[in-house]
């Protein structure tokens, strides 16, 4: 069985069937279970996809690592995904150099983990990870962007997000 399928199999379950709306919002609950092996609670507290999810589709806050993750997911079973993604990540990137202005017009679940994160990063202890997760592969444009976007983190990789 591959990833895919397992993935597509396991998100059928009742959890992911009962608590998210779509295949979507079940990937990046699946992916927030089996990679940042939460529980269902947490999990259901970090998904934050929906209407106004300002391109952030769970955030999570692990506070022994003191990292702030910041996820977009894409529930693809194509062959290959564009840039447009990669754009999301770098959109909801830009977006945490003010946080009381992405706070405005998100959903309710999404304003409530950027008061979280407010408080965190007033710490100055946590960085942020932001993760774009796929089910398909990139295509060459998104490959390219990637590297764009990766240079640019690397690049303000001192700066601080405040």
């Amino acid at each position: 069985m591959t990833i895919l399928e397992t993935i597509q199999t396991e998100i059928q379950q009742p959890y992911y069937r009962q608590n998210f709306a779509n295949d979507g919002q079940r990937f990046v609950a699946w992916y927030m279970r089996n990679i940042h092996l939460l529980d269902q609670c947490q999990t259901k507290d970090a998904v934050t996809d929906g209407a106004n999810d300002k391109q952030i589709d769970a955030v999570y806050i692990d506070e022994d690592e003191q990292k702030i993750y910041v996820v977009q997911g894409k529930y693809y079973t194509g062959d290959s995904i564009n840039a447009e993604p990669v754009r999301e990540v770098i959109s909801s990137w830009t977006q945490f150099y003010d946080l009381s202005k992405l706070q405005e017009n998100a959903n309710e679940k999404l304003k409530r983990k950027i008061a979280e994160i407010a408080n965190a990063l007033e710490e100055d202890s946590y960085c942020v990870c932001f993760e774009l997760v796929t089910t398909s592969m990139f295509s060459p444009e998104a490959e390219r962007d990637i590297e764009m976007f990766q240079a640019r983190l690397a690049e303000n990789d001192d700066s601080d997000l405040n």
